[in-house]
């Protein structure tokens, strides 16, 4: 009996051993739930006690997250755009919402350096770049759509958000879409907001997992779930060092790190105006394949 006991506290401990969640850690837009999770360890104490690691996948574009869920390579996609989750599921990429992020609507915009461009409307026949299939992506084609144009009416060419900002600078593109610590940063060395979200699209972030994780570890998605509210407790309670870490995690200022949470609405969940506009996102989405 004894020896049976041995070889089953042997076999619990080696399948336990090894065991590791992989979550992505975007660096955009203003996650900052999540820059204090993991620059004060939260998930590591969570899971270390059971002897399950926490591997952290600086994976930034919403699609790229879901791919990478697809492929079994990510168990939680920590911060991700409603957009690409309703892109992702029309390719067969099924993603569950679990937690609520924030409504980054201040935070996302399409800038230009150009003295000549005034508004959207004089984009027309100009080069613009942007991520693509992601809440920047649905900016463009949302700001164009208000001005009576669409993607074939400009030079449209997809690019990383760093890739963007670089070439809006090096003068290779008239305008591009930039969001959070690159908004700041683009203001400091010139360049305009011709808009932001606001009053065109209500942008959502969000926490979601892959379809087996849901169903295989649902006491590991709720013990997730109560390490980001510990982290908006200490947000709300600890402000200032919050903020202290995000000016680090983002290599700006506090004052900057200010402005970036004064204009990101950090939420647990979403709200009924948040599910009514997604069903907007979704319409939206199809009516550009019609």
């Amino acid at each position: 009996m004894r020896f049976l006991f041995y070889l089953l506290s042997l076999f619990l401990t080696l399948n336990i051993l090894g065991k590791e969640i992989n979550v992505t850690y975007p660096t955009n837009p203003f996650n900052l739930q999540l820059i204090v999770m993991r620059k004060k360890g939260l998930l590591e104490k969570e899971f270390a006690k059971d002897g399950i690691k926490i591997k952290f996948h600086d994976i930034t574009n919403g699609l790229e997250q879901a791919k990478a869920v697809a492929a079994g390579k990510i168990d939680i996609c920590a911060s991700i755009n409603t957009t690409s989750i309703i892109i992702a599921a029309g390719q067969n990429i099924k993603l569950h919402i679990i937690r609520a992020v924030c409504i980054p609507t201040g935070t996302l915009a399409l800038m230009t350096t150009k003295p000549n461009i005034k508004s959207v409307k004089d984009l027309k026949g100009k080069t613009i770049a942007c991520p693509s299939g992601a809440t920047l992506h649905q900016l463009l084609l949302e700001a164009l759509f208000k001005n009576d144009m669409t993607i074939e009416d400009v030079n449209y060419i997809p690019m990383s958000t760093p890739q963007t900002y670089n070439a809006l600078f090096a003068g290779k593109v008239d305008a591009a879409l930039l969001n959070t610590a690159e908004i700041v940063k683009a203001e400091k060395k010139g360049a305009r907001v011709l808009t932001t979200a606001k009053g065109l699209m209500r942008p959502k972030l969000v926490v979601a997992i892959s379809e087996p994780f849901a169903q295989n570890r649902p006491n590991w998605v709720k013990r997730y779930i109560k390490v980001q509210d510990e982290a908006m407790e200490f947000i709300k309670n600890h402000k200032r060092e919050a903020l202290q870490l995000a000016a680090e995690d983002h290599r700006i200022s506090y004052k900057d790190a200010e402005w970036l949470y004064d204009n990101t609405k950090l939420i647990n969940t979403l709200s009924t105006d948040d599910m009514n506009s997604l069903k907007k996102d979704i319409d939206f989405l199809l009516s550009l394949k019609k």
